[in-house]
């Protein structure tokens, strides 16, 4: 089942600030299984450095990280076995959809509800109260003192 309510909007001012009962948990990175395939560890490793440094990662949150990371290895497994299969197999009552369609659908399904819950959908984000920042960068800035310098100089100003 979804999250009740429309989606936040990232400017509205939130009157309902929610607040713990006092408890509060540590923001931890929970240790990666060894078992997890390549494609999951792989996954693990991008996802959980941005998770942590949001500070939306706790170590209780180990389960549902690990079943989102294998759900991507299951997800990335299936697209390589539609392209290498096609979208329509021949059956013995002729040319069919590929079952595969079906298991991705699902995986995808799951995909994004555990997304969802680690936060790692821009409306989960909103909702967790992270904000997305800019990084500064450097050839924009340079780009508007190349336009300003002229007028500085115009005016007599130091540049």
């Amino acid at each position: 089942m979804g999250e009740r309510g429309p989606d936040p909007i990232p400017w509205a001012r939130r009157r309902n600030k929610r607040r713990g009962y006092g408890t509060s948990i540590e923001v931890a990175r929970p240790p990666m299984p060894r078992d997890l395939p390549a494609e999951a560890k792989a996954e693990w490793r991008r996802v959980v450095p941005t998770l942590e440094g949001m500070g939306l990662l706790a170590t209780i949150d180990r389960g549902v990280l690990i079943r989102y990371c294998r759900a991507w290895a299951d997800w990335c497994e299936l697209v390589a076995l539609i392209a290498s299969s096609g979208k329509l197999i021949k059956a013995p009552r002729g040319i069919v959809r590929n079952p595969a369609w079906l298991l991705k659908r699902d995986v995808e399904q799951s995909l994004a509800d555990l997304a969802r819950q680690l936060g790692l959908t821009p409306t989960a984000r909103l909702r967790a109260g992270v904000r997305h920042e800019r990084p500064p960068d450097p050839e924009e800035e340079s780009i508007s003192e190349q336009a300003i310098k002229p007028y500085r100089e115009m005016l007599g100003e130091d540049a």
